[in-house]
């Protein structure tokens, strides 16, 4: 996160809705990924409407209604049912981290083409009608389990599926992997990520199975990010993605905080591991789990890359001036 300032210019933070130092009323603007605030304590903002009710949005909405990541939520969960209200804001919260991510690397988004769906099922509410809500991605729609909102949930969940790591935010990161890659990548650039990842067009339903049915491969840790990017070519890409996405945030946000660790722009390995083995360390010493409990390795690296130059590229095109046809 890049650093935000009130008009007085007192540092505010990302999910801020008045600046501490002046009072001034403050709204996210993703528009140019900044903090709006007051020209006068009291003078307002066009603030999104869901900004009083149970989320508390604190974004722009210049023409009134919902904000940008309002308008993409599909579904909800039913709000009649207490919980769902503060699972519905964490998450709500963690989707605008995401879209920050996004529109920060220069990527598009569109509620009319990048939605999503909170939904219950019978495991942690046996009133709703599904009996079970899978997280995952189809046609530019993220599903998320609203359950995953509970920490207790998520971390019964985790200890499941084995995973060092599962977070809502990581839900995020991951499944709008597996929507821009047909976004940030052309015919050419697919072609070399099926020498990286492999082929995505091998049947993912059977390659799932089998991976659930006889786990990882042997050795995935050399090659894999996580085990379950073994599954499938579209999991490791997703995976990747979702890393990257990952430790740019938290490179940018320990730039901001003052820990010079950032090298430059293509030097973010180096930068990386020397963070991740700090935090580890800090947390050690606090007796608690490391943040980042992953390796690495260098055909991991060579793909993270891939990734780094595949939405590098992209934001590059959308940037190039178009042709208009005039002579």
């Amino acid at each position: 996160m890049k650093p935000l300032q009130c008009r007085c210019g007192h540092a505010v933070y990302f999910d801020n809705h008045h600046c501490a130092a002046c009072g001034r009323a403050l709204a996210f603007d993703p528009g140019t990924l900044s903090m709006a605030s007051e020209e006068e304590k009291g003078s307002g903002l066009p603030t999104c409407t869901q900004r009083t009710g149970y989320i508390r949005c604190n974004w722009l909405a210049p023409d009134g209604g919902l904000c940008l990541s309002c308008r993409s939520s599909k579904t909800i969960p039913g709000l009649s049912k207490i919980v769902n209200r503060a699972r519905w804001r964490k998450l709500e919260h963690a989707k605008r981290r995401l879209i920050y991510d996004l529109l920060r690397h220069g990527l598009p988004v569109s509620p009319k083409r990048l939605r999503f769906v909170f939904k219950e099922d019978r495991r942690s509410n046996p009133d709703v009608s599904d009996d079970h809500v899978a997280i995952g991605h189809l046609d530019g729609v993220i599903t998320i389990n609203a359950a995953e909102a509970d920490e207790v949930y998520r971390e019964e969940m985790r200890q499941r599926m084995n995973e060092p790591l599962r977070t809502l935010l990581g839900h995020f990161r991951h499944e709008s992997g597996h929507y821009y890659f047909d976004v940030v990548l052309d015919e050419a650039q697919k072609k070399e990520a099926r020498l990286l990842f492999g082929d995505e067009r091998v049947d993912y339903n059977t390659a799932l199975q089998t991976y659930y049915d006889q786990g990882p491969v042997q050795g995935w840790q050399n090659w894999y990010i996580s085990a379950y990017a073994s599954a499938h070519p579209m999991e490791d890409w997703a995976e990747c993605w979702a890393h990257y996405l990952h430790l740019r945030a938290a490179l940018e946000a320990a730039d901001t905080q003052g820990l010079k660790i950032m090298g430059p722009e293509t030097d973010w390995h180096q930068g990386w591991v020397s963070l991740a083995l700090g935090l580890n360390e800090v947390l050690r010493s606090l007796g608690l789990p490391d943040a980042y409990p992953f390796v690495i390795t260098p055909t991991i690296a060579t793909k993270i890359e891939f990734v780094h130059n595949a939405i590098k590229d992209f934001s590059s095109r959308q940037r190039e001036p178009q042709a208009t046809g005039v002579q």
